[in-house]
């Protein structure tokens, strides 16, 4: 219901910065997205590309991250298959009214993880887009200091810091080394 010009040139734009490799993301039927991505950075891409479309605070994402193999690669994302596309497409239809789920080879990990993407939809879904935007900088911007993130955004500092603090900054990014360390065990995985 929301013109895509809104939001699409937007996460294109910062899908061919974040993803070298243009045949490992599409964008298709309008409204959705497949990335292939390493298992390491999926969480932190995923959390960047929510606080992008919650810049608009008419329209949210769902997002599914699918940890496997792939057995299968075509010519383009979309036509890639395994059980990383398999767990994916398993955890947008497991999703209920939380818009973030991460489907693993590993029962156990599964279990923790649901527990920790509910709680982190709760934070992201509840952003509004002043702090989203503060998100979006900060993460597409991890190395410059909150001083340096609040001149780019042509902010106070105060304002900046406010808004991550709202927006859970410095937990989700504790939440993202934790997610590090859990699935860097799968490097090999997508």
């Amino acid at each position: 219901k929301v013109d895509s010009e809104s939001w699409l040139p937007g996460l294109r734009g910062f899908l061919e910065k974040a993803v070298a490799d243009p045949s490992k993301w599409e964008i298709y039927r309008g409204d959705s997205f497949q990335i292939e991505i390493d298992v390491v950075r999926a969480l932190e891409l995923s959390l960047t590309i929510k606080a992008l479309i919650k810049n608009n605070p008419k329209i949210d994402v769902r997002l599914s991250v699918g940890i496997g193999e792939k057995s299968y690669s075509g010519i383009r994302v979309t036509e890639s298959n395994g059980p990383a596309f398999i767990n994916s497409g398993d955890g947008l239809e497991l999703m209920k009214q939380y818009t973030l789920f991460i489907k693993t080879p590993d029962n156990t990990i599964n279990d923790y993880f649901d527990s920790l993407t509910k709680l982190i939809s709760f934070i992201c879904d509840g952003w509004k887009p002043a702090t989203a935007d503060a998100i979006f900088c900060s993460l597409t911007n991890k190395e410059l200091k909150q001083k340096k993130i609040a001149q780019l955004m042509g902010k106070d500092p105060t304002t900046v810091s406010k808004a991550l603090k709202r927006g859970a900054y410095n937990e989700l990014c504790s939440v993202l080394e934790l997610y590090s360390k859990i699935t860097s065990q799968w490097k090999n995985l997508s």
